[in-house]
């Protein structure tokens, strides 16, 4: 039982990060006119920015289109609701969803810890498919 006392405040604690960091994101933009554009009451994003609810992944990925926040922020942010959710963010998800067979490939690092140079060549593999959007073969 303990241990889901420190998940429980881990969570809590990612929460109210999160909406530090969604607060610090719209900066001179009124809560309601934000809630407004993602479709929310202005309650519940004064819950959200309070860290006393978490965003489901639709009001996730709005607020994260409206607010626009830079690299290292959305970094931040993607991990909070990573910790929060339990599951990756909207994006990741809709993109394992179009590429059904990117699952089986990524079931081979089950138990696996990629290492920073690993990353590092995903990511670099990554871009690479990138520019290569179509699917064409690159000449």
């Amino acid at each position: 039982m303990p241990p889901k006392v420190t998940v429980d405040k881990a969570s809590e604690r990612a929460k109210r990060n999160l909406g530090t960091l969604i607060m610090r994101c719209r900066g001179t933009l009124s809560q309601s006119q934000l809630a407004k554009r993602v479709g929310l009451p202005r309650s519940n994003m004064k819950y959200i920015e309070d860290g006393v609810n978490a965003p489901t992944a639709e009001v996730y990925e709005k607020l994260i289109k409206e607010l626009e926040p830079d690299l290292q922020t959305r970094r931040r942010m993607d991990r909070l609701y990573m910790a929060i959710r339990k599951v990756p963010p909207p994006d990741i998800c809709r993109t394992i969803t179009q590429n059904k067979d990117l699952v089986d490939a990524m079931r081979k690092l089950e138990g696996c810890n990629l290492t920073p140079d690993q990353i590092e060549s995903v990511a670099t593999l990554f871009t690479f498919f990138q520019k290569n959007r179509e699917g064409e073969p690159v000449k």
